[in-house]
């Protein structure tokens, strides 16, 4: 499903975010910009193919690019152009208001995953315009990217979050081309009101996941008589400063897929001393790191690399993003309880590849170190942090990593919550490590018109689920209606978890 691969592909970039509201009078909030009376330039879309969701398949559809001023404020200097994506209605019923796809991250490009999600909404489309834009700083759109990581070392996958080296380096390189204070979650909506308004649209629906969710909020903040519905998975409000919370919130999903196996049979026969064994592994790992045989993911060479406490519960807590990979976690824990370390250590491997690696960590530097590390209270998080699985590693070595780079500024309202009476739909995870339910929760309050469910045992995304076409058609016919009256939700209470990972697949034996 669509909001598993968005994860896997840079969401998981371990943030998430939102766009909402205004000022005065219904629908509006004190403080938020007006959208600029002058009229953007049409955008002239071409006929383009894009790589379709299958492999040696071909999107016939609509491409181009709009450029603006990277500083808005001055409407001078230097123009960035912004890269656009559009999948065309298939339908003779077609509707004026196209639906766009704001991804995670931040640092995720919407055009790369435009296909994926041009087929899981194939039925949008039948009657509205899929708009894909990629936000300034990632994929076509001037992308702030930074290689962090060493591909030839393996060990180099199991240090620090942010090197600080490389993040000097990184902010080096990008300087001569980018104005990193310039690449905020405001200023990039204010980008994508002007792009909807080139592209001719009045009201636009919007799926925001993860960052994507803040992201959204942010736009209605600004712009909210353009927006007719909402689609938030995995809220993070504008008042969620990461990486503050990541430690409680992880420890509080952990404990509950923890739970889920003491409760399923199968599970609590195979690790019925789990919660034992998850203590004892937390306290070999406080007294050091761990010597591990791995084998490198894509030559195969085993290496012997080091694997710290901090590398472990970012394992586990990426881990948790998914229900299907956290259903492997009794399975690991128990493992590291015995002495064998490799499956965490090439968990914590791959997750570091595939997320922490990819995307514009540049574009995710700039943003964080703007809109959450400033509002981060002395002490705070490292109180939050204490006897949790995770610890506070994540906050310090991100906190370093932004005493290195430019910091840009925001609206002194950004963190207050967005109020609006916009229909929106809410989706959370029961055991998400970074946008938990009670932010779903914080959001739905101040949405007047919005609907807020908690997927049965769903992580950050949903994958590993059984019953996903419940939320897929839900999704669908909110988008149809406009609105969350009349949704039958009954197919939520029925998701299930597939089960748990009770033992290691067997090696294949030589023919």
């Amino acid at each position: 499903m669509f909001i598993q691969r968005q994860f896997l592909l840079a969401c998981a970039l371990a943030f998430g975010t939102a766009l909402f509201a205004l000022a005065g009078g219904p629908g509006q909030e004190k403080g938020a910009r007006q959208p600029s009376p002058t009229a953007p330039a049409p955008v002239k879309l071409e006929p383009c193919e894009v790589a379709g969701a299958r492999e040696g398949v071909k999107e016939k559809v609509r491409c181009g690019t709009y450029e603006v001023f990277e500083n808005r404020a001055r409407k001078s200097g230097r123009k960035i152009a912004l890269k656009i994506v559009v999948f065309p209605a298939t339908g003779q019923d077609r509707a004026a208001d196209p639906f766009f796809y704001i991804p995670g991250g931040p640092g995720s490009s919407a055009t790369e995953d435009a296909p994926y999600i041009a087929q899981e909404f194939a039925r949008i489309r039948e009657r509205r315009d899929l708009v894909f834009l990629d936000q300034r700083g990632t994929g076509g759109s001037n992308p702030l990217n930074c290689v962090l990581f060493n591909p030839s070392s393996l060990q180099s996958y199991l240090g620090v979050y942010f090197p600080l080296e490389d993040v000097r380096k990184c902010r080096e390189q990008l300087e001569p081309k980018a104005d990193l204070k310039l690449y905020t979650t405001p200023i990039a909506m204010d980008d994508l009101d002007e792009v909807r308004a080139a592209l001719g649209y009045e009201r636009i629906n919007i799926f925001g996941g993860s960052y994507g969710t803040r992201a959204a909020q942010v736009y209605l903040k600004r712009h909210p008589k353009h927006v007719r519905a909402l689609v938030l998975h995995g809220v993070s409000p504008t008042g969620q400063f990461m990486p503050r919370d990541f430690p409680q919130h992880t420890e509080r999903a952990l404990n509950g897929v923890l739970d889920e196996c003491a409760a399923d049979e199968p599970c609590r026969a195979a690790f019925p001393n789990l919660r034992a064994e998850t203590k004892a592994v937390l306290e070999r790992l406080l007294r050091g790191a761990v010597e591990v045989a791995v084998k490198h993911p894509r030559t195969g060479v085993v290496a012997r690399v080091e694997l710290s406490r901090d590398l472990a519960g970012e394992a586990i807590r990426y881990m948790l993003y998914q229900s299907g990979a956290a259903s492997r976690i009794p399975l690991f824990l128990h493992l590291a309880a015995q002495g064998d370390f490799t499956p965490l250590a090439e968990a914590a491997i791959f997750y570091r590849q595939q997320i922490v690696a990819t995307g514009s960590n540049g574009m995710y530097l700039s943003v964080t170190c703007a809109e959450d590390l400033p509002r981060i209270n002395p002490g705070e998080g490292e109180r939050n942090a204490a006897h949790t699985f995770l610890g506070d590693y994540r906050l310090r070595q991100q906190r370093a990593a932004c005493a290195l780079w430019p910091r840009g500024e925001i609206p002194a309202d950004y963190a207050e919550p967005t109020r609006a009476d916009v229909p929106a739909l809410i989706f959370t995870g029961q055991w998400d490590p970074v946008t938990p339910p009670v932010y779903g929760d914080m959001t739905a309050k101040h949405l007047t018109n919005s609907l807020h469910l908690v997927v049965p045992h769903g992580g950050h995304g949903f994958n590993g689920l059984d019953g996903l076409a419940c939320i897929q058609n839900l999704i669908i016919d909110f988008i149809n209606r406009g609105a969350t009256k009349g949704l039958d939700t009954s197919c939520v209470s029925r998701i299930r978890r597939k089960g748990f990972l009770l033992k290691l697949a067997e090696p294949k034996k030589s023919p």
